[in-house]
């Protein structure tokens, strides 16, 4: 859990934040918040100092005191009347889960302060469960709380919708993103440009990009797909895809991809691989947008195949993939 005082190096969070709080201030809160965000952006620490606040004896405007009773139960992980829900991995979240919450919400607040519910990945809730959670959401007892969090890509029951408060956290500009960055310790400018860029402007990510080293690993992938475009020969591909998870390299190629088809249109702005701008202009010279469109499309399907069916073979899918961008987009 993270205390208010850290939500400050989030700047970026800061504006939307303190609208909340200072709604709740003037008597405009409302009981459900849903809070909506692209990943690796911060919504968890987010979320968890938004319900510090909310439990806080001496609520002052955009922060919480973290000095009160009410604060220090919550950032020792120990407050009685927060309820965090997540999902397992792989799983939904259950109307049982739900039940045994909304169950001790109708008892009184063992503080007798606020109650707050957080539910991290609200659109993994099974129908029964959603429809357990809105007859709560619809009638809500006093100084109970929801924070709703999804990624800006779900979609959730309209019903659900209609009963929150929609709250919608903006990324980080790139000077915010790259002081982030600073301070979390990187000191490359080059390569933090290029870790926001690859990872769509979210910072977590851009972070776990640096640590990992994976702007390396994407150079190398994406020269040997040039030579794999050269040669036509899908022997030279294959051995980059990481056998675990080879998710990351379709989202190079796709982003490289992306890049040429803006190139191909006359868009010079808004790339991911603006460091690899002179080979992505010469793929677009060689290939019209039709051509890079269809290699897009290919690999989008390959993603989507390899994160929805199980128990097939990985390597086959990437095979099939690959040889039908060379009969397709190559050589068509």
């Amino acid at each position: 859990m993270v205390p208010t005082t850290q939500l400050a190096e989030l700047s970026w969070l800061l504006p939307t934040y303190q609208r909340i709080t200072q709604a709740f201030l003037s008597g405009h809160g409302h009981h459900a918040l849903l809070i909506r965000s692209a990943n690796d952006n911060g919504a968890e620490p987010f979320c968890f100092a938004l319900a510090q606040w909310l439990f806080c004896e001496h609520k002052q405007e955009g922060q919480a005191c973290g000095r009160c009773r009410q604060c220090q139960l919550f950032q020792h992980q120990s407050h009685p009347d927060f309820y965090l829900i997540t999902a397992e991995k792989g799983k939904k979240i259950s109307i049982e889960v739900i039940r045994e919450v909304t169950d001790k919400l109708s008892r009184h607040s063992q503080q007798q302060a606020a109650k707050v519910v957080y539910i991290q990945g609200v659109e993994l809730l099974t129908e029964a469960a959603a429809n357990a959670l809105l007859k709560t959401l619809e009638e809500p007892t006093d100084n109970c709380y929801f924070l709703l969090q999804t990624n800006v890509e779900q979609q959730i029951l309209a019903t659900i919708y209609s009963r929150c408060q929609l709250w919608a956290l903006p990324l980080p500009n790139q000077e915010q993103g790259m002081q982030w960055l600073s301070e979390q310790g990187f000191q490359q400018r080059d390569e933090m440009q290029v870790a926001l860029a690859m990872n769509y402007g979210r910072p977590f990510a851009a972070k776990i990009s640096l640590q990992q080293g994976e702007i390396a690993q994407r150079l190398a992938f994406l020269r040997q797909f040039w030579k794999f475009y050269r040669s036509k020969n899908m022997l030279l591909l294959m051995p980059y895809f990481q056998q675990e998870n080879p998710i990351p390299q379709l989202n190079w190629l796709e982003a490289l991809l992306m890049d040429a088809l803006k190139a191909s249109l006359g868009i010079h702005s808004g790339w991911q691989c603006e460091d690899l701008r002179q080979g992505v202009t010469a793929l677009a010279q060689e290939l019209s947008a039709l051509k890079i469109y269809q290699g897009l499309s290919i690999v989008r399907r390959m993603r989507t195949d390899l994160l929805s069916i199980n128990g097939v073979n990985q390597e086959l899918i990437i095979a099939d993939g690959l040889i039908e961008m060379i009969e397709q987009v190559f050589e068509g």
